[in-house]
């Protein structure tokens, strides 16, 4: 259902985006370890740092998902990908327990996709609410 809503949405502005549900996990220890910096309410920056260290440190296959969450509205998110997994980075801790919200992916961006539209886009990062996104959506 909220899938269909969303590809709605996307079409009255000319763009059929792949989209599909999924689970959003704790970040496993190995990535915690990191000692990433979070910006709780922000969570396009906090992805964004998060994945840009991810590639500092080697990681392989990592993407910026960009999304929308449903907890008791819908909102744009941004998460990461590491390899199949899907991760929210804001929400972090030894014994955290996710929110009990759906997740649905819209456009992932790989690592280095990202870091070309920060620097030609003046470090912006790219969100749900950006228009650049929905030409982004357009292309793919």
């Amino acid at each position: 259902m909220m899938e269909d809503y969303i590809k709605e949405y996307f079409q009255h502005f000319g763009v059929t985006p792949e989209i599909q549900e999924v689970t959003l996990h704790p970040l496993p220890a190995s990535i915690q370890k990191l000692d990433i910096p979070v910006t709780p309410h922000n969570s396009y920056k906090t992805a964004a740092d998060y994945l840009l260290n991810l590639h500092e440190q080697d990681f392989d296959d990592i993407h910026y998902v960009l999304g929308i969450s449903r907890d008791h509205c819908l909102f744009g998110k941004a998460v990461i990908r590491v390899g199949d997994d899907y991760y929210d980075p804001t929400v972090i801790g030894k014994n955290c327990f996710l929110p009990k919200e759906q997740f649905v992916s819209i456009y992932e961006m790989p690592v280095n996709d990202l870091k070309d539209f920060m620097v030609e886009h003046d470090n912006e990062l790219p969100s749900i609410l950006n228009l650049k996104v929905v030409e982004m959506l357009s292309q793919s």
